[in-house]
């Protein structure tokens, strides 16, 4: 199945995250990583469909939401996975703007609470219109001050870090997936990956 390919993908992407924190400098990098990774992964079979007779990759970046669902306005999917044979959500127009989805990865790289609940409300919404919905939330920790890797990293005192004991309590009721991936610079015991879903946790580092 088209989901279980994602989510074995979303799984070494995390874990090579954890291995290799520091591969993309910026979110857009890592949606544009994740991009290539899952491309490679469907090339060979079902990565394209037809919309009119015109040709469509059924991974899109930024594709655009039916509705708004809640927002003041239409947001965009980080990384939308287009239905195939395409579905067009209530005989709407143009068609190529409103096609059902099959999966939806939302990501959030050293992004606090609030980012988390907006995706997690966005893709819960019953006018999403998204079939699988998977949320990965990244963290990378490193020493703060002057010591401090990137800028743009946590410092270990961030009261902005989300737990993954916190993360399980936002999947008691809902069908969202979560995955969850810390690198901690000075902690190695910190150094995590999670499937997160339906109030359990799964250590993506023990599996066979």
């Amino acid at each position: 199945m088209l989901s279980d390919t994602i989510r074995t993908t979303i799984e070494t992407f995390c874990i090579d995250f954890i291995k290799n924190p520091y591969l993309c400098y910026t979110e857009h990098g890592i949606h544009a990583y994740f991009y290539y990774l899952l491309y490679r992964t469907l090339k060979e079979s079902g990565l394209f469909i037809e919309v009119d007779g015109k040709k469509m990759c059924i991974i899109q970046k930024e594709y655009c939401m039916a509705y708004s669902c809640g927002k003041p306005k239409r947001q965009h999917w980080d990384i939308a996975i287009i239905k195939s044979p395409p579905e067009i959500i209530n005989k709407m127009f143009p068609k190529y703007d409103y096609l059902a989805l099959d999966s939806v990865v939302e990501f959030g790289l050293n992004e606090d609470e609030e980012h988390m609940d907006d995706d997690i409300n966005r893709l819960n919404h019953p006018k999403s219109y998204v079939k699988n919905k998977f949320v990965v939330h990244l963290n990378r920790i490193s020493k703060g001050g002057k010591k401090r890797f990137s800028k743009r990293d946590f410092s270990e005192n961030s009261n902005k870090i989300l737990s993954k004991d916190k993360i399980v309590e936002k999947t008691k009721n809902n069908d969202i997936e979560i995955y969850f991936a810390q690198f901690h610079e000075t902690k190695p015991q910190k150094i995590e990956a999670w499937k997160i879903y339906h109030n359990n946790s799964i250590s993506l580092l023990n599996k066979d």
